[in-house]
C-alpha cells in the first residue's frame, strides 16, 4: 500500500479486500483509510465464495473507476506503474494494457520473458505459443471489465481462465516493454504447495482445465483451434494423472470436438492403464 501511495499518478481509489483474514489486517487497514481517503477497506462478503477470485469481483463491484487495475497485497508497484499505464491505454487507444513483472526475491531465471510483441497478442497465441502474462500486469477499460468475472468455483487457473475471457471481448491490446511490478515470491503459497503435490497439481489442474472449457463454450463461440486445444491439453492431463473420474459430458464432448480422432483417446485409455503408455495415440489426437 505504500507503493501505492507512492504512485507519481495521483488520481486513484484503492479498494482492498479482505478475504477472512485472522491476523491484524483491521487495524492496518484502518490506519491507511485515515490517513489517505482514497483508500477504501470491505470485508468479502458471503455473496462470494472465499478465495481471490470471491474478493477481486467484490472489490471491483465497488470500484468507480475508469481503469482496473488488480493487484495483489503482497506485490509492490514501481512508482511510476499507474502513470505509465494510463497513458500508454489512451495513446495506444486499446482496452487491455499489458506490462511487465518480476519476482524481487527470487532468481530472475523464474520470470516470464515477455519476448513477445502486443501485435501477437490474441487467444490462439495466449493459448498455444506459451504468450503469457500475471494478473497484476493487467490493465483495462471499465467497460472489459464490466462484462467478465473471475470464476469463483475455481480452485486453480483463475487467471488464465480471466485472460481468455478479455481475449474473446477484445482484440485492442497494447503492451509496454517495462517491469511495473515487483511481485514477491512465497515458497509456502497455495500454488506452490499444490505443485509440489504432482496428483493434485494435475488434478486440480485438469478440473480447472474442464470448468473454463465448459464456461466459455457456453458464452462464446470459440474457435475450433481452440477448443481442440483446450480439450487435447485436459486429455493429457487425463492421461498423466491416470485415476481422474470423468464426468459423461466428456465422452459427448471428445466426440464432438474430436470427431473420428476420438478412437485415439479410447486407444491411449486402454495403453495407458494396460502398459503405462499413451504418447503414440494422444500425438495422433493433436
Amino acid at each position: 500500500m505504500d507503493s501505492v501511495i507512492a504512485q507519481t499518478y495521483t488520481n486513484w481509489e484503492c479498494n482492498v479486500v479482505d478475504d477472512g483474514s485472522m491476523d491484524n489486517t483491521d487495524e492496518v487497514m484502518a490506519a491507511y483509510v485515515a490517513k489517505d481517503s482514497r483508500f477504501r477497506y470491505f470485508h468479502r462478503p458471503d455473496t462470494h465464495k472465499p478465495g481471490g477470485s470471491g474478493a477481486r469481483n467484490y472489490g471491483f463491484l465497488q470500484s468507480t473507476g475508469a481503469y482496473i487495475q488488480w493487484f495483489d497485497s503482497d506485490d509492490l508497484m514501481v512508482p511510476e506503474k499507474i502513470e505509465i499505464k494510463v497513458k500508454a491505454i489512451v495513446d495506444k487507444k486499446v482496452d487491455l494494457l499489458i506490462s511487465k513483472g518480476k519476482y524481487f526475491n527470487l532468481d530472475d531465471r523464474k520470470n516470464y520473458k515477455y519476448d513477445y510483441k502486443e501485435e501477437d497478442i490474441n487467444l490462439l497465441s495466449y493459448t498455444t505459443q506459451g504468450i503469457t502474462w500475471y494478473t497484476s500486469d493487467m490493465m483495462m477499460r471499465r467497460s472489459i471489465a464490466e462484462r467478465i468475472q473471475f470464476n469463483e468455483e475455481l480452485k486453480s487457473g483463475q487467471e488464465g481462465n480471466y485472460s481468455y475471457k478479455i481475449l474473446l471481448e477484445t482484440n485492442l491490446i497494447g503492451k509496454v516493454d517495462e517491469v511495473l511490478t515487483m511481485r514477491r515470491y512465497h515458497e509456502n503459497s497455495i500454488g506452490v504447495a499444490r505443485r509440489k503435490d504432482r496428483k493434485l497439481h494435475l488434478e486440480t489442474t485438469f478440473i480447472s482445465n474442464w470448468i473454463t472449457l465448459n464456461e466459455l463454450r457456453e458464452k462464446y463461440k470459440l474457435p475450433k483451434e481452440f477448443e481442440k486445444y483446450v480439450f487435447v491439453r485436459g486429455v493429457r492431463l487425463y492421461f498423466d494423472h491416470k485415476n481422474i473420474k470423468l464426468e459423461p459430458k466428456f465422452h459427448a464432448l471428445l466426440k464432438e470436438i474430436m470427431g473420428k480422432k476420438s478412437i485415439y483417446f479410447y486407444l491411449g485409455d486402454l495403453t495407458n492403464r494396460l502398459f503405462g503408455k499413451y504418447h503414440f495415440f494422444y500425438s495422433k489426437m493433436k
